[in-house]
């Protein structure tokens, strides 16, 4: 019998899964696209080392205790189904060639930490874009797509030949060594379009009635079961809900997990849409709640009697453990948290949760493609993806390590090492460099550490920002690093101290632009450190990106009448994607308003007057809130006192986001030897 784990038992109690035993209920979703196990070269913003380095993110998930370890996104067609036109043509035929033996080393190695090897195969249907490959997409219905992308219809030759297919795919993964599959019928992908009206079309009998449209699911899982046996599990992904108006709903997710029940292991739930803005569902952000889809889970799960999983902004062990012991769900799965910290499970088992560094929700490793709201003016499909903002160790395939992080040299010898400024930046470096054996002080001109991200006591949209700027000062506390608080370091102390290496972390100042009256404004930060008080009923937010649209939503959430200024033609402009669709939709759910094309020219106490199309324009309110950005803190006073190595981190370089903190103060860190 196992032991029981007294931190969290259910969540760390066995689960048997058709014939499986997992150690855990803790399932690493599909988070990886299979492809970066298998290409070379620069394809895609890939960095030239990019199997080592999936190979290397799986391997944290597996040794960082996760049950499931699964691997995203694999095609078993490589005609209609063909993403991107970089994707190795894999032959699911072959058991000895390069991409089996890469695949086969990969289930040996999950294998080896005690966790079950899953993959993932989808089919795109629609998804499918005009790669230049001369296939057209393939669906349940025959049209032209809004991109000109041509679409044909499956015959049921067709449906019978992609059955087979998928049969294949199953077959190699088992022989590779993988105990399992995830065939993906959520999300939008095949599957969902010949189950949703909206798409399907069909006269035959994969069409009409709600038994017809979930019928090409039915006969591939029935096809795929009779092929592989009662020992090889199979998973399904599912949307309990589209959010997609006309969409797919939690009674369809429900009926069609009924119809699917026979054939499958467990039921995976998701929920959002691939080709509409409720793709800020399927990665949740912080304008959603966390563990967003348990409630559409449960449900489903009263109706089944297998087991059933759900994914979705699930980034602590205690709601995990919640929902278990609640009997809502069975297991959970995690895609981005196994990216800002794999650990995860072993930290929650070991009874150190203080410890997890908990996913920001942030969307900086995935932002999703442009183009998903409507008010978004590009055409690129899909924007580089980047490192995890709180995990400077997390190595993406397209990040930002020229080496891997244990092939950094080690310190030749312990440096006293002088950190300015204890914002997260700082603190990172200090925490690194704690740990890299040097000797460090840490030096913060406030009361207490936290800098700019101190805002984030006063917002719940930004608690998972607050959770992290928590347990990086709790880090620093744990680790022999000297805390001088207070203390604005001078060039005579510097010389004081005689450091062996300086890092300057001193962060940025509100950007007051040559506007006439824009004393009159208070600025955003003074806002949220104020806790919100004396603004009156209505605000003119003045600045339209991201920190500006954040600033709105806090006002529009505590029942202000807000509007924003923004000189451009769109609403936060740096930013693009599923990250910036939550901000935007949330503004414009709530009642927001805002002028874009506006620039404003003058700045009263309750008015603002701006050029808008040629045209002058004044609004009236009870606060001017000035949020048009920041600038960097000047450091070279500091710099001239400084004849030792010396770096500078985070937004006195350039104001910007806190992973580019995170990753320089890292970077400084171990640099020092």
């Amino acid at each position: 019998m196992a032991e029981v784990n007294k931190y969290f038992p259910h969540l760390f109690s066995p689960l048997k899964v058709g014939t499986k035993t997992i150690k855990n209920r803790i399932e690493a979703a599909p988070a990886l696209f299979a492809f970066l196990h298998y290409i070379e070269g620069t394809a895609f913003n890939y960095h030239p080392g990019s199997p080592e380095r999936a190979f290397r993110m799986l391997k944290a998930k597996a040794e960082g205790g996760a049950g499931i370890v699964a691997l995203g996104e694999l095609s078993p067609n490589h005609t209609y189904c063909k993403r991107f036109p970089f994707e190795p043509e894999i032959d699911f035929t072959s058991r000895d060639d390069e991409i089996f033996e890469i695949t086969k080393k990969t289930a040996e190695m999950i294998k080896s930490y005690g966790a079950l090897p899953v993959g993932e195969l989808l089919s795109l249907g629609e998804i499918k874009s005009d790669i230049g490959d001369g296939w057209h997409a393939k669906g349940p219905d025959a049209k032209v797509l809004e991109d000109g992308t041509i679409q044909d219809a499956f015959t049921k030759e067709e449906i019978q030949e992609h059955i087979q297919e998928h049969i294949e795919a199953c077959q190699w993964f088992r022989d590779a060594g993988w105990e399992g599959v995830i065939i993906h019928c959520g999300h939008g992908w095949l599957p969902a379009q010949f189950l949703s009206p909206m798409y399907n079309h069909r006269e035959d009998e994969y069409g009409g009635s709600f038994e017809n449209r979930a019928r090409f699911t039915t006969e591939l899982l029935s096809a795929v079961r009779e092929a592989m046996g009662p020992d090889f599990l199979i998973e399904i992904r599912v949307s309990g809900s589209e959010h997609l108006a006309g969409g797919l709903e939690i009674e369809d997710a429900v009926e069609y997990c009924k119809l699917c029940e026979p054939y499958i292991d467990l039921i995976h739930v998701s929920c959002g849409h691939y080709l509409s803005s409720s793709r800020s569902w399927e990665f949740t952000t912080t304008y959603a709640p966390h563990g967003a889809n348990i409630e559409n889970a449960s449900i489903i799960k009263k109706n089944v009697s297998i087991p059933v999983s759900v994914v979705g902004g699930i980034n602590s062990p205690e709601q995990a453990e919640e929902a278990i012991a609640a009997g809502k769900v069975d297991m959970v799965a995690m895609g981005r948290q196994f990216f800002s910290d794999p650990a995860f499970p072993n930290k929650a088992k070991e009874g150190r949760a203080d410890e997890i560094r908990r996913c920001l929700r942030c969307a900086r490793c995935y932002p999703g493609p442009s183009g998903e709201h409507e008010t978004e003016k590009w055409t690129v499909k899909f924007p580089p993806l980047d490192s995890c903002t709180i995990n400077p160790d997390t190595v993406w395939p397209a990040s930002h390590h020229k080496v891997m992080p244990e092939e950094m040299p080690a310190p030749k010898a312990s440096r006293k090492v002088l950190i300015i400024g204890g914002g997260c930046g700082g603190m990172q470096a200090a925490i690194t460099a704690a740990d890299r054996g040097h000797q460090v002080i840490l030096c913060e001109k406030a009361e207490k550490l936290g800098g700019l991200i101190n805002f984030t006591d006063h917002t719940d949209h930004k608690i998972d920002i607050r959770n992290f700027k928590n347990l990086l000062i709790r880090e620093v506390e744990k680790r022999p690093v000297e805390v001088r608080l207070n203390c604005e370091v001078t060039p005579e102390m510097v010389e004081e101290i005689k450091p062996e290496a300086v890092i300057l972390a001193v962060g940025s100042d509100d950007l007051i632009l040559p506007i006439e009256g824009i004393e009159n404004a208070v600025t955003a930060m003074s806002v949220y450190n104020a806790d919100f008080k004396n603004l009156g009923k209505k605000v003119i937010v003045l600045g339209g990106g991201l920190v500006g649209c954040e600033a709105a939503a806090d006002y529009i959430d505590r029942g202000m009448e807000t509007t924003i200024v923004e000189m451009q033609e769109c609403l936060m402009p740096e930013t693009t994607g599923l990250y910036r669709t939550a901000v935007h939709d949330f503004i414009d759910h709530n009642g927001g308003k805002y002028e874009v094309g506006a620039k404003v020219v003058k700045v009263g106490k309750d008015f603002v007057v701006a050029e808008q199309n040629g045209k002058e324009i004044t609004l009236h309110a009870d606060t001017v809130v000035n949020a048009m950005g920041r600038r960097a803190h000047s450091v070279e006073d500091l710099k001239a006192a400084i004849n030792v190595p010396c770096w500078s981190i985070g937004d006195c370089v350039r104001a910007r986001q806190i992973g580019d903190s995170i990753r320089e103060g890292w970077t400084a860190a171990m640099e020092i030897i």
